[in-house]
């Protein structure tokens, strides 16, 4: 009689376990070199960015909003993990938390990133390998790969855009936006402007940096900033 009024509470038991079943899988990331700023609901944080590509140059980073347990973040290198995801039933998930989880089960490869090595002021001095003289305002680039932004000055007006992709030795920018001044000699600031606009391919040497266009031509050269 007592297994008998048991069982249904046992059978409903178990109903509720299988609500609350999980699902686990190993996946493999990269995860970049750098944070960026993000919003993750309860306001701006810092967020770790990663990929599941086996090539981290052409990787497409996404935002990874939740922490993964055991995983140390190191700035300026770029590390390939393998995590243990656990997916929660979303039924018996709160609605302000994920129904991810990650675990880090081990690093299988850490690189230095290079591309952080050009994150600074640069300051023309070159453009299409002649050098810039007689300019009251020399044209400048500020790389920030962290925000994957560009801001500057051509000489004459100032600038800012996106980089759109950029691994050790490539770089694409976006659109760029400008102030729209007048100058009274705008040949400087009009060369840079599109010499700029035809970049592809970098090669950093010591404190100067060189820019190349899509034929291997060497467009502007700078020196690092002060």
């Amino acid at each position: 009689m007592t297994l008998l009024k048991t069982f249904p509470f046992f059978i409903f038991t178990m109903m509720l376990s299988a609500c609350g079943t999980t699902k686990q899988t190993t996946e493999t990331y990269w995860v970049n070199s750098a944070k960026v700023n993000c919003d993750a609901g309860a306001g701006k944080t810092t967020c770790l960015q990663w990929s599941q590509t086996e090539n981290y140059e052409n990787a497409e980073w996404s935002n990874l909003y939740t922490p993964i347990k055991g995983f140390t973040f190191e700035p300026g290198y770029l590390q390939k993990i393998e995590v243990l995801k656990t997916t929660l039933d979303k039924s018996s998930t709160p609605a302000d938390a994920s129904s991810l989880h990650y675990e880090l089960v081990k690093v299988l490869e850490k690189k230095q990133d290079l591309k952080l090595a050009i994150h600074d002021i640069w300051v023309a001095t070159h453009i299409n390998k002649e050098v810039i003289t007689a300019t009251p305002k020399v044209p400048t680039l500020e790389i920030n790969t962290t925000k994957m932004q560009v801001y500057g000055t051509n000489g004459c007006n100032n600038y800012t855009g996106q980089i759109k992709k950029i691994n050790s030795d490539t770089i694409n920018f976006g659109a760029m936006a400008s102030t729209k001044k007048m100058c009274m000699n705008m040949t400087i600031p009009d060369r840079f402007d599109k010499a700029l606009q035809s970049i592809t391919t970098y090669k950093k040497e010591a404190n100067t940096l060189i820019f190349f266009n899509a034929l291997g031509e060497e467009v502007l050269k700078f020196k690092k900033g002060d």
